[in-house]
């Protein structure tokens, strides 16, 4: 038993915050009582020293899938008051694996120093489980891994007899528990799917309840179009609930549209089509340093991409593709945010044009010698469109990064792994001095969208998931150049009852 006393709560609701005395039993919620709680043996009783305590914060994106097996301890979540994460994203999830996706996925993943010697949903949770991580995990399941375990990462159409085995693995995975389905169709394979594809795949969402998450088809030139496909496939498949992965618009070229993204969203939203997003508090983003380069390379996988770079006089000609692709100031925009090739990884932080004298040919470089683990962060969001997004009440704090440990043994990384949760709450506290609509984002709110029946809210029968809170110092020093600081204000972590974290 852990008691909680001299400290306000944020239940996870709109209440706004009241004195009480906090009871857990086990893992669970036992009591919450606006009076003393005395008299009951507790194992340990903490002071809160006025703080808050709410909820355990839902990281609404992540990708922890593989780092919290290596790193069970997951420290760049539970440090900044995180007890769940919402994994499988962005079309890519640790399952189902097949001989058409593993080695792929373990060459992705060779950082991580683990086996992917699984085949499905149920296989992956009993090996993570076995690690009795700090951190919950919840999961979709990744479109891109899905086709890949069926067809491969090649565009050939797909037979009937293919698309049926996608849904059986996905209904399989479903009944299994995962959450729901995600998609990355900015990426290989999930690029090359139709439209008979995804709403065939998303019926069988549908038929479960579950959550489609995406990753849109472009966040930038086609981020209208993007926004509009996803919305009618949810349409014509009949799932309830759509969420916006990142939700963002990126280029300057594309930040007057926001305007029409919101309305499209928010006229599904009148529609009773529950559509929500999530979002990180930066304006760099990181994903795949291969994502820059040009056609026909941005239809190969990373494995077959560092496979052809090889071939010298094929990194000149690329070399020369990317020069005559981007212009010159293109690459001040761009930081070599994480590889684990020898030579860079102890470059991560600086831009591409910081790098070299030929930015081109130093991504190229790169590429050959890391292709897989090889990530860039891209400087191309508006400050301005950032804070209208988080101000949307349907908006959540999502963190688009992995479960790290504190000692950097995984390499370096984007400043979000440690810092995003916290200091989305900091900038919705100094907006709009909310502490219950703060919580409620990172709690109930994703709670409900992933339908976490047993988080997201003080009461008693839920979760002894808990956060302890300073709302006066909540935020995240992390940067570039200290991308692993850890978050400030956060005085306890409690996850199902055990202390994960103590500041």
């Amino acid at each position: 038993m852990l008691r909680f006393t001299n400290l306000w709560v944020a239940d996870g609701t709109i209440k706004p915050p009241f004195r009480a005395d906090i009871l857990t039993d086990g893992s669970t919620i036992a009591a919450v009582s606006t009076e003393k709680i005395a008299g009951i043996p507790a194992s340990d009783t903490v002071d809160g020293g006025g703080m808050i305590l709410a909820p355990g914060f839902i990281d609404a994106h992540g990708h922890s899938d593989i780092a919290l097996l290596a790193a069970p301890e997951g420290d760049s979540k539970i440090m900044q008051g995180v007890t769940t994460e919402i994994a499988g994203n962005c079309g890519l999830s640790a399952f189902p694996l097949t001989g058409l996706n593993r080695e792929h996925l373990e060459k992705l993943y060779a950082n991580y120093g683990q086996s992917l010697d699984w085949s499905d949903y149920t296989e992956y949770r009993a090996r993570l489980r076995a690690k009795d991580p700090a951190l919950r995990l919840v999961c979709l399941c990744g479109h891109n891994t899905l086709r890949a375990a069926v067809c491969g990462y090649g565009n050939a159409p797909l037979t009937g007899g293919q698309l049926a085995e996608m849904e059986r693995l996905l209904g399989a995975a479903l009944d299994a528990g995962a959450k729901g389905l995600s998609t990355g169709l900015l990426y290989v394979p999930g690029k090359f799917a139709d439209r008979e594809e995804l709403v065939r795949l998303l019926r069988v969402v549908a038929a479960h309840r579950g959550v489609y998450a995406t990753h849109l088809r472009s966040e930038g030139n086609g981020l209208l179009e993007s926004v509009a496909e996803t919305l009618e496939y949810a349409r014509l498949s009949g799932v309830g609930k759509v969420q916006i992965s990142h939700f963002k618009t990126a280029g300057k070229a594309n930040w007057s549209k926001l305007d029409g993204a919101i309305r499209l969203i928010e006229d599904a939203r009148h529609d009773r089509l529950d559509v929500t997003v999530d979002r990180y508090p930066y304006i760099e983003s990181m994903t795949q340093l291969s994502v820059i380069l040009p056609p026909p390379w941005d239809d190969l996988d990373d494995v077959e991409i560092q496979k052809r770079l090889r071939i010298t006089e094929t990194r000149e000609q690329l070399t020369e593709e990317l020069r005559r692709s981007r212009p010159a100031d293109y690459w001040e925009q761009v930081r070599l945010a994480a590889s684990s090739a020898p030579r860079w990884c102890g470059k991560c932080g600086k831009t591409i044009a910081e790098l070299g004298d030929d930015p081109a040919r130093t991504v190229v470089e790169i590429l050959a010698a890391d292709t897989a683990s090889a990530c860039g962060a891209f400087r191309g969001m508006d400050e301005a469109n950032l804070k209208r997004i988080m101000a949307l009440d349907y908006c959540m704090p999502g963190s688009d990064g992995n479960a790290l440990p504190l000692d950097g043994a995984f390499g370096s990384t984007h400043p979000r792994a440690f810092g995003a949760i916290a200091k989305f709450i900091r900038r919705r506290l100094d907006e709009s001095g909310d502490i219950s609509d703060a919580v409620r984002r990172a709690t109930s709110l994703p709670a409900e969208v992933f339908d976490l029946s047993d988080r997201g809210r003080i009461t008693p029968g839920y979760s002894a998931d808990l956060v302890l809170f300073d709302p006066d110092n909540i935020n995240s020093p992390a940067d570039f150049a200290a991308p692993r600081t850890p978050a400030s204000g956060i005085g306890l972590t409690v996850t199902r009852g055990r202390i994960v974290f103590r500041a």
